[in-house]
C-alpha cells in the first residue's frame, strides 16, 4: 500500500484551517445595542415668588378748609340762637351768625334755609302788621327758593317757601293773593314738601293744609277739609300745640265752644319744651287770645 506523505504547504494551510476554526466557535456573539433612553428633560426653573405688595397705606384726612370750618361753627351758632328765639336778642344773634355764614358761602343750602326759617318767624308773628307780613313773607319765599335750587332733595326749602308764600298772601289779603296766582305757588310748595317729608316741623304740613282750607273765601272754603287737616295733623303728633288752636278756632267759628274750649285749655296746660319751646309758647300766646273771644 503506497504510503502518502504531507508536503510542508499542506501542513501550512492545514494548521491555519485548524487553529481558525476554535477561534470562530470561540467568538462571543455581537452585543445587542443599547436600548436608547428617552433623552431627560430637565425640570422648569421654579418661578421665584412674586414680590408681596406693599400695604396700601391709609390717606389721611383732607384738611378741613378753614372757610368749612368757620362756616359750620356759624351755623352752630344760629341754630343754639333760634333754639330760644323768643328770648331777648336770640333773634339778632341768630340773624348775625346767618349773614356771616351767607358771606362765607352765599349759595349754600344750609345758610339759604336758616335764613328762609329766621324771615319765617319773623312773619309769624301775630303782632306785626299785614304790610309787614307780606313784605317779610316776600323775604321767606325767596330764600327758600333759592335753597329749593341749592338742594331740592331736602324739605327745608320747600316748606318755609311754601310758607313764605304763604304769610305774602295773608299780608295782601287772600282775595288778592288769589287773583295774583299765589295758590298754585303755595301749594306746589308745600306738596313737594309733604312728599319728602311729612313729618317736618311736627307735621307742620298738615296744619298748612288745615289753614290753606280755612282761610279761602266763600265758595272754596271747606270746613271739613280744614277740621280732618288739623286732626291728622294731632293724631300724628299729639303734642302739635299749634295745630290744637288752630283747630279751636275753627270749632269755635262752627258754634262748638265746648271742645274750642277744651282744645284751648289742652295748649294752656302743656309744658314747653316737648319740641320747640318757643314755638309751644307762642301757640299759647295764640291760645289765650282765641280763649278771650270765646263766649
Amino acid at each position: 500500500m503506497p504510503s502518502f506523505r504531507a508536503s510542508p504547504r499542506w501542513l501550512i494551510v492545514l494548521a491555519a484551517i485548524l487553529l481558525e476554526a476554535p477561534v470562530a466557535s470561540a467568538q462571543a456573539p455581537a452585543a445587542a445595542p443599547a436600548a436608547v433612553s428617552a433623552p431627560v428633560v430637565p425640570p422648569a426653573p421654579v418661578a421665584a415668588p412674586a414680590p408681596i405688595a406693599a400695604p396700601t397705606p391709609i390717606a389721611a384726612p383732607a384738611p378741613i378748609a378753614p372757610a368749612a370750618t368757620a362756616l359750620g361753627a356759624l351755623l352752630a351758632e344760629a341754630d343754639a340762637a333760634f333754639a330760644a328765639r323768643d328770648q331777648p336778642g336770640k333773634m339778632d344773634a341768630d340773624l348775625a351768625a346767618t349773614r356771616k355764614a351767607e358771606k362765607i358761602a352765599p349759595n349754600d343750602y344750609e345758610v339759604l334755609w336758616r335764613l328762609a326759617r329766621h324771615h319765617y318767624w319773623l312773619a309769624d308773628d301775630p303782632e306785626i302788621s299785614n304790610e309787614e307780613k307780606a313784605r317779610i313773607g316776600k323775604v321767606t319765599w325767596d330764600y327758600g327758593d333759592r335753597a329749593t335750587q341749592a338742594n331740592p332733595a331736602r324739605v327745608e326749602g320747600w316748606f318755609f317757601a311754601s310758607s313764605g308764600v304763604g304769610m305774602y298772601s295773608l299780608g295782601i289779603s287772600i282775595v288778592t293773593a288769589l287773583f295774583d296766582g299765589m295758590e298754585s305757588k303755595f301749594l306746589d310748595r308745600l306738596k313737594k314738601a309733604q312728599a319728602i317729608d311729612p313729618s317736618f316741623f311736627e307735621f307742620g304740613a298738615d296744619v298748612a293744609w288745615g289753614r290753606y282750607w280755612d282761610e279761602l273765601p266763600w265758595p272754596m272754603h271747606d270746613t271739613e277739609k280744614s277740621e280732618l287737616a288739623y286732626r291728622k295733623a294731632m293724631r300724628s303728633s299729639p303734642r302739635n300745640l299749634r295745630a290744637k288752636v288752630y283747630l279751636a278756632e275753627l270749632r269755635a267759628k262752627e258754634d262748638d265752644p265746648v271742645e274750642a274750649r277744651q282744645l284751648l285749655q289742652a295748649v294752656l296746660d302743656a309744658r314747653p319744651g316737648a319740641y320747640d319751646a318757643p314755638e309751644e309758647r307762642r301757640s299759647q300766646a295764640l291760645a289765650r287770645a282765641a280763649l278771650a273771644k270765646i263766649k
